[in-house]
């Protein structure tokens, strides 16, 4: 006589390794393709002799002549500049930006830049830097 035995039916459990591989490689190419599209926006600044190189991480604020302002190559007002800026200075000083870059066309409205400047002021950034073109840019 045939015995039957009862088998107990394991629970069918998927294989997680391909979708942590899909995920591991997502990661990868999304880290690599953020690096390569980092890019500043064209300003043309203003030559100055004394101008020398920026070195460090910096914050980077644009205004444009046509009074835009950009942070790290995002859109923002002047009332979102504050958040931001108030944000950064109080990171830990390992994640604190080394200084703040400010970068303004030459056809920029000067009440715009000093509103922008008193903005940084006001939220306790102690390093300004204006960017400026090297005097080699405005003779060519």
């Amino acid at each position: 006589m045939v015995e039957l035995v009862k088998r107990t039916v394991r629970p069918a459990r998927p294989d997680m390794t391909p979708l942590l591989d899909v995920v591991f490689i997502l990661l990868i190419f999304f880290v690599v393709s953020a690096v390569f599209t980092a890019k500043g926006m064209d300003v043309d600044l203003p030559p100055a002799e004394t101008s020398r190189p920026v070195t460090g991480q910096s914050l980077e604020i644009t205004l444009a002549a046509d009074g835009t302002l950009t942070c790290n190559d995002e859109h923002i007002t002047l009332h979102d500049l504050g958040f931001i800026l108030r944000d950064a200075m109080q990171a830990p000083p390992a994640q604190r930006p080394a200084q703040v870059l400010f970068k303004a066309s030459p056809q920029a409205n000067v009440g715009a830049f000093i509103a922008t400047m008193d903005v940084a002021r006001g939220c306790g950034v102690d390093n300004m830097v204006i960017a400026t073109g090297s005097t080699k840019d405005a003779a060519s």
